[in-house]
Formats: structure tokens, C-alpha cells, sequence
């Protein structure tokens, strides 16, 4: 029997509403909700209703997802985002990508007024993204928060808690379109000035400068981020193998999965004898803090230039090198140089030794191939000019010879010139050994031949003038080239 009551005497406190639920099979179900209000006939109407549904859905009327789908969509965000949470988590994600990622989430519900996830629409998400490009935003960081608002609307739609996608039509502007500046690379020869200023320099912000030596090889032969460097401690190497690498734990990747980063031999020995003074549990390296990376390597460039301007006494060549900007953070085309060009560095020269684009995306740790090439791929020496040499002898137009019975090429300047020696196909197929058929036909034993050994050439007189103009000796009747076979020795045979 249904009926309404209070559970409280306080004044303005809400009427519960209590009904019997019919469920398939005969059988029936009590529940008992708070109408939300305190006046008594709007909570009648609330209970009749309640009532109406139930009865619709024994009918099979009403589709038990479809309602389910409903009062999911009808939650909060705060709601939803725990869960949401607890999803990255399970995959493995930092809590500095989980904080961040539910910070945009949390931008785009306070600037669109979204009040529950059932408002999201792809028309608020397209002006969120017109007001922050508005607002000088570049189009790197508004792919990030439509990244976040897009995963978050596909859980919500994959765990039936919204009806459709509802940001499947926004598409990521473009990263490049509006980058502030690229990195560049560091040149060998800027390398080889850099190795040697940071040799006997100051300490900066207490890493030392061989320590600093390190790390920047370290870099350049592993491709590894500075975050990913920093945690790094004397567990995470092994040097003591024929092939010498280190580990990092897919927690401290970008792309959380285990980084195996081989090392060569001398930087190997190198950090053998660095780590050879840490504690177990000390890091590997004593790095200050991650904003402080770009000016480390900064001032180790600074310095590496006044070594290099010293380098030189004449005071022309001083006045040339001082209007280069070689070893400058910035260089002609605009390009910056911070730690992580480091990590560049290291792709492109890959590149510019013509390491495999599949190899390099291996050491890069790129997700895809297309990310290799579109980086490193114009690095690539040569490679556009071997593959048109490769491809030469498939668009090199062919012989047409003359169907005369001669063997002058159609369109030739002079018939001469045009004629090559052939023979028929039937007495080609023998000819393995040029020089041994032509050997044998003028009755001689090809070289190497014992004396009683049988021979699979067969001496015919018609092997002499063939073998004649394989010698380059062809016989002209009338000033053009003939031969008395029919035949036309074929390339291909």
C-alpha cells in the first residue's frame, strides 16, 4: 500500500513517499524515497507518479537502460569525477596527469555552467575553445583540456552514463599552427665546445659540472625527459653487461610503460665510477629544480661560447665568430635550445646517420612511426635521392629495336650508334659463361676446364659472330650491324 510520512518533526522536512514495486515473475518490491519537498500535495502528485512509472515498467513500456541512462546523465560532475579518477588511476596514470586532467574538467563546468553531465554539449565545448583562443591560449594547451573533456565524455559514454558522446564531433586544433618557438639542435661541433666547457666550471645550484657532463650525455645518447632523468637513482643502472642500459619504471615515463635505454661503453664506465659514490637509495643525480633545467644548460652554453671566442688570437676571425650565433640558446631561424632540445638532439642525429625511421622511433619512444618521420624524417641523409637512383631502372624508358630484322634501336641518331650484338633465344639459353661460349666457339676450352670434362656448350658455327660482337668486334656490312640469326638476346633472359 503506498502512503506518505515524515521521518523528522522539524519544520520544512521533506514527506517520504512508500509503494509497492511489481518486478517481472508476480513478484513485488518496497521502496521508500524522499519526494524533496515539504508540502504535502506536491508530494501526492510525486508518489501518483512514482506509482504510474512502476506499472509502465511492468508493462515493459519503459527500457530499464534508457531510465538507467537518465538518472546517471542527471548527476554532477563532482559526482562522476571520482569515479573518473579512480579510472586513471587503474590504468596507471600519474597523480600529477590525474590532478591535471580533472582541473580542466572542472574549467569547463565553471565556464559553461554545466551543472550536471547531461549538459554537456559539443556547442559549449566549441565556445570554451573560441574564448580561450581569444584569450591568446595556444592551440598546444587548448588540445590539452579538450583531451581531458574528451576522455571524460567517452567513460561517461562507454559506462552507459550518457546517452551519446557528446564531444565526438570537436576536433584538436592543429599543435604547429601557432607554436611560440621551436627547438632546435644542438650541432656536433656546438657539442664538442659544450663537453669542454662544462669540464672545470662552477657548480649550479649544487650539481657540479661533471655531474652536469653526464647528464647531458646522458640525454643526448637516450632521448630520456628531465623528469624521467630525476628519478633515476644507482638501482636503475646496468652497466656491468655486454650491453649496458638503463631502466626507467613505466611510473616515471610519459607514456607509463618500461623504458630500457642502452648505453655505450665509455659513457657506461663513466657512470660506473659517478655512481660508485652514492648511497643505494641516493638519486643519480643531484639536479635542481625542474624550471631551473633550461638556464642550467643555458649558462653551460654561455660559457661554452667564451671558450670558443678565446679560441681564436686574429681579430678578424674573432669579429666573425662574435656575429655568429653559434652556442646562442636562439639561433637564425628563431629555434631555442633548452634541455629538452636535448632529447631532439639525440633523434636527429640518429637521423643524420641514417639510422632506420623505425629504429629511431624505438629510441624516441614514439607512439607512432608518423611522429618519427614528421620530426626526424627531412634529417634523413640522402634518403630521398637513393630512392629515386633505386627506382631509376623501373621509369628508364626501354630499347625499342627496329622490327626490320636489325637490331638499331627505333629513334637512334645513327644506326651505328643504335645496334647492339644479340643472338637467338634458343642459343642464348646456354650462354651462362660469355667468355666460355665465346671460347668455345672458336673451338677453345673456356679457362679453368679440364681436359676429358664434358661440357654443356655446344660448338655451332653460329656462335662466331655473336661472340664476335660481345668482344665489341661486331662485323658491319654497308656501315650497319647484322647478324645472320633471327633471334634477340633479351635482357631479361
Amino acid at each position: 500500500m503506498a502512503r506518505l510520512f515524515k521521518r523528522s518533526k522539524v519544520k520544512g522536512s521533506p514527506w517520504y513517499a512508500s509503494y509497492t514495486e511489481p518486478l517481472p515473475g508476480g513478484q513485488t518490491k518496497k521502496k521508500t524515497v524522499s519526494t524533496g519537498t515539504p508540502d504535502k500535495a506536491t508530494a501526492q502528485q510525486i508518489l501518483a507518479k512514482l506509482q504510474s512509472d512502476a506499472a509502465v515498467r511492468q508493462h515493459g513500456l519503459v527500457d530499464p537502460m534508457a531510465e538507467r541512462i537518465a538518472k546517471e546523465s542527471a548527476k554532477s560532475v563532482d559526482d562522476h569525477l571520482d569515479d573518473f579518477k579512480n579510472k586513471l588511476t587503474t590504468a596507471g596514470r600519474t597523480e600529477n596527469h590525474i590532478s591535471r586532467t580533472a582541473n580542466y574538467i572542472l574549467e569547463f563546468t565553471e565556464h559553461t555552467s554545466c551543472d550536471c553531465v547531461g549538459d554537456f554539449t559539443a556547442d559549449k565545448a566549441a565556445r570554451w575553445c573560441a574564448k580561450l583562443k581569444r584569450d591568446g591560449m595556444a592551440s598546444r594547451t587548448i588540445g590539452a583540456r579538450l583531451t581531458a573533456i574528451k576522455s571524460f565524455a567517452t567513460w561517461l559514454f562507454k559506462g552507459e552514463k550518457l546517452v551519446r558522446d557528446p564531444f565526438m564531433s570537436i576536433e584538436k586544433p592543429n599543435p604547429n599552427a601557432d607554436r611560440k618557438y621551436e627547438r632546435r639542435m644542438l650541432r656536433p661541433d656546438e657539442w664538442r665546445w659544450l663537453m669542454a666547457a662544462t669540464v672545470d666550471t662552477d657548480d649550479f645550484n649544487g650539481c657540479e659540472s661533471r655531474e652536469r657532463q653526464l647528464v647531458y650525455r646522458l640525454a643526448v645518447q637516450t632521448g630520456l625527459r628531465s623528469n624521467e632523468i630525476r628519478s633515476l637513482g644507482r638501482g636503475h643502472f646496468h652497466l656491468d653487461g655486454k650491453t649496458p642500459f638503463v631502466k626507467v619504471v613505466s611510473g616515471d615515463t610519459k607514456n607509463n610503460k618500461v623504458a630500457h635505454q642502452y648505453l655505450d661503453a665509455d659513457l657506461a664506465a663513466d657512470l660506473r665510477k659517478h655512481l660508485a659514490t652514492k648511497l643505494p637509495g641516493a638519486s643519480a643525480f643531484a639536479l635542481p629544480p625542474d624550471y631551473e633545467m633550461a638556464e642550467m644548460i643555458r649558462a653551460d652554453l654561455k660559457a661554452a661560447r667564451r671558450l670558443w671566442l678565446r679560441d681564436t688570437r686574429d681579430p678578424e676571425e674573432r669579429a666573425k665568430r662574435i656575429e655568429r650565433m653559434f652556442l646562442t640558446p636562439k639561433n637564425e631561424a628563431g629555434d631555442v635550445l633548452d634541455f629538452h632540445a636535448l632529447r631532439h638532439t639525440c633523434g636527429a642525429w640518429l637521423a643524420m646517420r641514417g639510422v632506420q625511421a623505425k629504429v629511431i622511433q624505438s629510441v624516441m619512444r614514439h607512439s607512432t612511426i608518423t611522429l618519427t618521420l614528421d620530426t626526424y624524417g627531412h634529417l634523413i641523409e640522402g634518403a630521398e635521392a637513393d630512392a629515386i637512383q633505386a627506382n631509376a631502372d623501373m621509369v628508364a624508358a626501354p630499347t625499342l629495336l627496329a622490327a626490320t630484322g636489325t637490331d638499331c634501336a627505333i629513334g637512334a641518331e645513327t644506326e651505328t650508334d643504335a645496334c647492339i650484338p644479340f643472338v637467338s633465344r634458343e642459343d642464348a639459353l646456354p650462354c651462362v659463361d660469355v667468355a666460355g661460349v665465346c671460347d668455345e666457339a672458336d673451338g677453345n676450352k673456356p679457362q679453368g676446364q679440364k681436359k676429358n670434362a664434358r661440357v654443356s656448350y655446344k660448338k655451332d658455327e653460329r656462335f662466331a659472330e655473336p661472340c664476335d660482337d660481345l668482344r665489341g668486334n661486331a662485323k658491319s656490312r654497308g656501315g650497319r650491324t647484322r647478324t645472320r640469326d633471327k633471334g634477340i638476346m633479351s635482357p631479361l633472359l
